[in-house]
């Protein structure tokens, strides 16, 4: 990690001049933020530029949790077109933020391909739903995938298509960078601070307990990943999660080259770093084995070193068999992440039933998602209106 840029980032982002909206109140709104991952940094970042007064609370330390372990692909890739639209606007934010905040977004793309009548009948599934749109995909002969990626020995190419629109990022990079924005904005970032209850008084928030103290707050947002359940449950909001383990090896640094994500045959997706890392998984899930009843039931680790190096370097040879310039690659790390998956797998956005105050944003994908939800949890907190966009995705669905 670029640690020395990290610590240096607070005093360059004086240079930035991000517009500040018309949303700021003469008496600011105290807004606790629960979460520093790259969607509660991204709310923190839009609620100070709105003019609330802002107190991040982070149980371990920024990123620390699904972040850092994300792929951190930002795409649209959806079924379902209202949700695509929602990540298309925050692609677009992205965009919009990116030079301003020094992000260092890699936009090259996303080409998918597999091998399988199944998977190509999937993929071809998408791409007539999204055709005639500005999210459609290219089919591309084994000519135009050669020219467009050359560096990839594909195999058999039973369907291979790509999409412009799509980048990836570095998850713990960008969220530093938010959190940069947010301080020099006036917000406090508190850390290692875990939340251990929260006080009412008729009904209104009052002040949120913590391990550091307890804080003035008048609004909640918990964004704090597969932590949130807990949280909410002290608002009396029973939400559930589900269960979703996933690794990512990330080889020492390599020659560019490549800048697109890869979304290749049964599982297997990759990319290469801007730091010429090579990053990737060959399952979106464990397999269900004795071995991995641990990991598949509850938040766990490896056994020891040796396992995971084991996992990892199969990771990497797998990814060798299809991009040539890896089989040189060294293993350098490999994570085991527990993404916050809601039980529908579309995010949670919005006030709790019957505790006004107690906002919540969690979700899968919450690395493409972050600046939209950032956008609108700070419009709806501070802008006194409901976005229509959200409505699918209030808390309420789940009852409480």
């Amino acid at each position: 990690m670029r640690r020395r840029e990290i610590l240096g980032s607070l005093a360059a982002a004086s240079v930035f001049a991000l517009p500040r909206p018309l949303l700021a109140q003469r008496v600011p709104l105290r807004v606790a933020v629960v979460g520093g991952g790259i969607v509660g940094a991204s709310i923190a970042m839009h609620l100070a530029e709105a003019g609330a007064s802002v107190t991040l609370l982070e149980k371990a330390g920024p990123a620390r949790g699904a972040t850092e372990k994300s792929f951190a692909w930002l795409n649209i890739y959806n079924s379902d077109a209202h949700y695509r639209a929602v990540r298309l606007a925050s692609l677009a934010a992205y965009r919009a933020l990116d030079i301003p905040l020094g992000l260092g977004i890699t936009w090259g793309g996303y080409l998918n391909w597999t091998d399988t009548a199944p998977e190509s009948e999937a993929i071809r599934a998408f791409a007539r739903a999204v055709a005639g749109s500005p999210q459609a995909l290219r089919e591309l002969s084994v000519e135009e995938f050669a020219q467009i990626s050359p560096c990839i020995a594909p195999g058999s190419v039973a369907s291979a298509y790509f999409s412009a629109l799509d980048g990836h990022l570095d998850p713990v990079w960008v969220t530093y960078r938010f959190l940069d924005r947010a301080r020099l904005l006036g917000a406090r970032v508190t850390f290692p601070c875990e939340v251990t209850g929260l006080e009412f008084r008729r009904g209104r928030l009052t002040r949120v307990t913590t391990t550091q103290g307890k804080i003035k707050a008048d609004r909640l947002v918990v964004a704090a990943g597969v932590d949130t359940p807990r949280i909410l449950s002290m608002a009396g909001f029973p939400l559930r999660l589900k269960h979703a383990p996933g690794i990512l090896a990330h080889s020492l640094p390599l020659p560019e080259v490549t800048k697109m994500v890869y979304d290749g045959p049964r599982g297997l997706e990759f990319k290469q770093m801007a730091n010429g890392r090579i990053v990737g998984t060959d399952a979106p899930a464990p397999p269900d084995i004795p071995a991995h009843r641990e990991i598949r039931e509850r938040v766990s680790d490896f056994p020891d070193d040796a396992t995971r190096s084991m996992h990892g370097r199969r990771v990497l040879d797998r990814i060798a068999l299809y991009l040539p310039a890896a089989k040189s690659a060294i293993l350098d790390y490999l994570t085991l992440g527990f993404r916050p998956m809601p039980l529908d797998e579309f995010p949670v956005v919005g006030a709790v039933p019957d505790s006004r105050d107690v906002y919540v944003a969690v979700t899968h994908s919450g690395v493409t998602l972050a600046p939209i939800l950032g956008r609108y949890v700070s419009e709806e907190l501070l802008g006194g209106r409901l976005v229509e966009s959200l409505s699918p995705y209030r808390p309420a669905r789940f009852g409480g």
